[in-house]
């Protein structure tokens, strides 16, 4: 993992993708699959520590904080997206978080280079253009679902950023059963709200709650063990690649078409994460400066 730092980043969007997929076809409300996927998933991580001999502590649920905070506030907007708009277009919305993760590295990490800011620039740029092309579609695509796919971007940018500093605390397994615990307490007021009889799945919930934990899960933790060995300007914008993979699904299971516009978008994308992979491998051997606490 140390040394391909950059493919790895690549699996987890791939896994990523498919996990949206997957929770846009489950039939339970976008919070309340939040909920039940970080309780449950929490609940199977904190299982597999437990068997090695590992009991939770109140360390890692401070050290994991940031991050579960987060992630519970971004997949319960992002859930929710998924079933508002598009796919395509909640996801592309909530990858243009490599710019804003650029600006915050600029300010609490050292400079950017000019050849990482023009990678940057290209892949938001490239996602634009398939959100551009995206909208073109009739009868899925929303504007209240684009919102809350940026609000699931802002709360992302969090989740990212605490999982760079608590890599240097705990491993991956840690971190996300811990960060996981974080997430339930946060989503659950949302998911009792907008629940109601629902708030408990059926058979079919949990079948995509478990489906949901095995594929997201999985790029979950890929993507933890990788992000201590890169920046996170070049994980966000290496994750970009989940744009890809989600067009081609939705193009798949859920018929949504890619236009020329779209595939001029995914090219864009492709040669900006190409030109971070090719500049993570110096990265693996010496990363950015852990970022500094807000306010220091």
């Amino acid at each position: 993992m140390a040394r391909h730092p950059g493919p790895a980043l690549v699996v987890a969007a791939v896994l990523w993708g498919a996990a949206g997929l997957v929770s846009r076809a489950a039939p339970l409300p976008g919070p309340v699959l939040a909920f039940w996927r970080c309780l449950v998933g929490a609940g199977i991580y904190q299982g597999v520590l437990a068997a090695r001999g590992r009991r939770p502590s109140w360390h890692d649920l401070r050290v994991a904080a940031l991050g579960g905070i987060g992630f519970g506030l971004s997949v319960a907007f992002l859930f929710v997206a998924y079933k508002t708009t598009t796919l395509l277009s909640a996801n592309v919305i909530a990858c243009l978080q490599p710019l804003v993760l650029g600006l915050v590295a600029h300010r609490y990490a050292g400079r950017l280079d000019s050849v990482a800011w023009g990678a940057t620039g290209a892949a938001a740029l490239g996602t634009v253009i398939v959100v551009v092309g995206s909208s073109a579609h009739t009868g899925t695509w929303s504007l209240r679902g684009d919102l809350l796919a940026v609000a699931a971007t802002a709360a992302n940018v969090l989740y990212i950023l605490g999982t760079k500093r608590a890599a240097s605390e705990i491993g991956p397994l840690r971190f996300q059963a811990a960060m996981l615990w974080v997430a339930a307490i946060v989503v659950l007021p949302v998911a009792v709200a907008t629940g109601g009889a629902e708030l408990v799945p059926g058979a079919g919930g949990v079948v995509g709650v478990l489906a949901l934990i095995a594929v997201g899960g999985s790029g979950h933790l890929v993507f933890s063990a990788a992000q201590r060995h890169v920046s996170v300007a070049a994980s966000s914008s290496i994750l970009l690649f989940e744009v890809i993979a989600v067009s081609v699904g939705a193009a798949i299971v859920f018929d949504q078409s890619i236009t020329a516009v779209q595939a001029l978008g995914m090219l864009v994308v492709t040669g900006s994460i190409a030109v971070w992979i090719a500049r993570t491998g110096g990265e693996a051997a010496a990363v950015e400066p852990e970022p500094a606490p807000f306010g220091a």
